[in-house]
């Protein structure tokens, strides 16, 4: 089992932004594999047979969208 991806955002109030003064703004987090249960712990099932190569990489970015 693997979760490939997630995200998780939060757009602040219309009260909140008119007193900033902005149109919309937005914090969110998101990330790329994530998680990988498996029975075969030698190396990532992804990887194919002989396990050469590169692990699969795990990525989290962060970021805020703001509108004016």
């Amino acid at each position: 089992m693997r979760l490939k991806s997630a995200e998780i955002g939060y757009n602040l109030s219309s009260s909140t932004l008119k007193k900033l003064h902005l149109s919309s703004t937005r914090f969110y987090v998101n990330g790329i594999n994530l998680l990988t249960v498996s029975a075969f712990k030698l190396w990532d099932p992804e990887m194919g047979a002989s396990g050469i190569g590169y692990p699969i990489q795990k990525v989290i970015n962060a970021g805020l969208m703001v509108g004016f």
